[in-house]
């Protein structure tokens, strides 16, 4: 796990002074039964609650969408942060110091300026918001109300309006900020011999960042010209246009209050404002560039499920196409719609109403499903060239699903097309090539622990389970060391080992330091484990046990056999099959 430099013994330290009960009730109300606390989950949305929170333990875990962590994972999944910004909300709350990660003054210096662009770009955002109130503000205040922009979606959004290219400069002077920090704020720009406002004369869409920073700006021409109508803050130690998204930090804000189902990503700011405007509230835009990994990244912090709604026009729909590659490869559930009569959703829903909008929503397809209806309008059914073309383009998109379910599902849809059986058609699917040009393998290479038999993993995940959560039949275990094979077990058990030694409390929230457990599926499994009162886990235990230990001998007997086979010594070889009769022995008399 990233700990950004800070140091295993000061991140714990963090949680001991930090009582993960009341961190949590300060997002959800939580109610008390026996020795847990419960409340409806704030990461998805629910009725009944499912979510609970240990005290002792100090961890969280919903058993409706199955997320879990200990109190800093909570912090990050709640502000959408990474793991320092967590800690560092964390450490506000305890009244504790955030140790300095590095001592090079370099890094020092960038943090400094970094610090000192953040607040010229605040009180930038807050200037020109207040620019809206003068009365040369006229060329903004009528291009909004040509758009239908009310009030509150102005201050919603924080739109401002830069005056002239000198008023924000004098504004940030008087306020004691140099030209060369406005300048690397990303606000002011060197012309002629002089600093000038960069969004002169331009509406501006402050960019602000899921934690409620503004990072930098995005303006638009209010009269006509051959330059593009929007001006991006040029790249800064804080603004990059591939990480920013438009809009997320009230998507944030919504999913905190009334929860989120999905994301919704549309091309434009203005498209995100009308929407906003109409009840909308989990629109974002991409800054008016390409979608990107790190947008991805940023949107999956608040969501799995995304529905793409770009323009309807041919650049809208190869923007679409695009973005679909890169939101599947982040992980996210995509669904697409398909925007009527070549209107972007600003027109649409100003036209039509939010009523008509849910149900393009509502009715948004598969991204499998998209592409190879897409794929489908220049089919020609009577030019095999063309049928031929679209199976394989189609077989593209059938490669990239994760299902065996899923990819029969979208093969029938091609034989629907097509005519073609579903026995050629899997035949196709095994021979053809992805994007790159290479063959794929049938099946994904396998981890180290899938290829040992399932009974084993069940065993070492039974075993090192219930002495993570402390049973009762399993606190006088010998070293068992030796059995564990997969390296983050091994670390699992060390520490579990070191609590026992030195007598420190056992406590299942303290995994989540050494591990990130939501994508380490080996010791998710064992601190998410359910134990099950159909058996007897103590006599379980000992099977288990017993039947790591004759596994250990397998492996042992199977390296002898190997050596064995190239061994020529006769000395070394009665030495061999002496070790082979002492395992045997060793294992019949484990199995009495």
């Amino acid at each position: 796990m990233q700990t950004f430099g800070l140091s295993e013994d000061w991140i714990q330290k963090l949680k001991d002074n930090t009582n993960i009960v009341s961190i949590v009730s300060k997002y959800v109300t939580l109610k008390q039964k026996g020795k847990t606390w419960w409340a409806c989950c704030p990461f998805h949305f629910e009725k009944t609650p499912s979510f609970t929170v240990n005290e002792y333990d100090q961890y969280f875990k919903c058993f409706g969408c199955g997320v879990g962590g200990d109190v800093i994972s909570f912090v990050r999944k709640m502000e959408s942060c990474d793991f320092y910004d967590a800690c560092k909300i964390l450490a506000k709350e305890a009244n504790m110091e955030l140790p300095e990660v590095t001592n090079d003054i370099n890094i020092a210096k960038q943090k400094k300026s970094m610090d000192k662009s953040y607040n010229i770009l605040k009180e930038t955002a807050r200037h020109y918001y207040e620019n809206l109130k003068s009365d040369n503000a006229t060329p903004a205040l009528e291009y909004l109300a040509k758009r239908k922009v009310q009030p509150e979606t102005i201050k919603a959004f924080g739109l401002g309006y830069s005056l002239n290219r000198y008023e924000i400069v004098n504004y940030l002077k008087s306020k004691g900020y140099t030209y060369e920090e406005m300048k690397d704020a990303g606000v002011v720009d060197y012309k002629d011999g002089k600093y000038v406002d960069c969004y002169a004369g331009r509406l501006v869409f402050p960019i602000i960042n899921v934690r409620g920073d503004v990072v930098g700006f995005s303006a638009r021409v209010l009269e006509k010209t051959d330059f593009a109508k929007y001006k991006n803050t040029a790249a800064t130690l804080i603004f990059d246009k591939s990480r920013c998204v438009f809009g997320i930090n009230l998507v944030k804000k919504e999913k905190q209050t009334k929860g989120l189902d999905n994301i919704i990503i549309v091309e434009g700011q203005m498209d995100v404002v009308a929407l906003w405007q109409c009840g909308v509230k989990n629109a974002v835009a991409c800054m008016g560039t390409a979608m990107t990994p790190n947008h991805a990244r940023e949107i999956k912090k608040l969501t799995d499920k995304v529905v793409l709604c770009f323009d309807g026009d041919g650049a809208g729909i190869k923007a679409t196409q695009k973005g679909i590659d890169i939101l599947v490869q982040a992980g996210l559930e995509v669904f697409v719609i398909g925007m009527p009569e070549g209107l972007d959703p600003d027109e649409y829903i100003n036209k039509y109403g939010k009523d008509k909008y849910d149900e393009l929503i509502n009715g948004a397809k598969y991204w499998a499903e998209y592409l190879i209806r897409n794929n489908a309008k220049n089919l020609n059914k009577s030019n095999p060239n063309s049928v031929n073309n679209f199976v394989k383009n189609s077989m593209v998109v059938i490669r990239k699903l994760t299902t065996e379910s899923e990819k029969f599902i979208y093969l029938n849809m091609i034989k629907e097309y097509t005519n073609i059986s579903i026995d050629v058609l899997k035949k196709d699917y095994l021979a053809v090539k992805d994007e790159s040009g290479e063959v794929k393998e049938n099946q994904n290479e396998e981890k180290k622990e899938e290829l040992l038999p399932n009974s084993y993993v069940k065993a070492i995940n039974f075993v090192l389970a219930s002495m993570l959560h402390n049973k009762e039949y399993a606190q006088n275990v010998q070293n068992i060391n030796d059995l564990i094979l997969d390296s983050d077990k091994k670390k699992l058990y060390s520490y579990i080992l070191d609590c026992k030694s030195s007598g420190k409390p056992l406590i299942l929230g303290n995994v989540y330091t050494y591990f990130d457990v939501e994508e380490n599926t080996a010791i998710s499994s064992i601190v998410d484990f359910e134990f099950t009162s159909d058996i007897d886990n103590a006599d379980y235990f000992d099977s288990c046990l017993k039947s790591l230990q004759s596994f250990a001998i397998d492996r042992q007997k199977q390296e002898i056999t190997k050596k064995l086979h190239n061994v020529t010594d006769a000395n070394e070889r009665r030495q061999l099959l002496e070790q082979m009769s002492n395992l045997i022995k060793t294992q019949n008399k484990g199995d009495k």
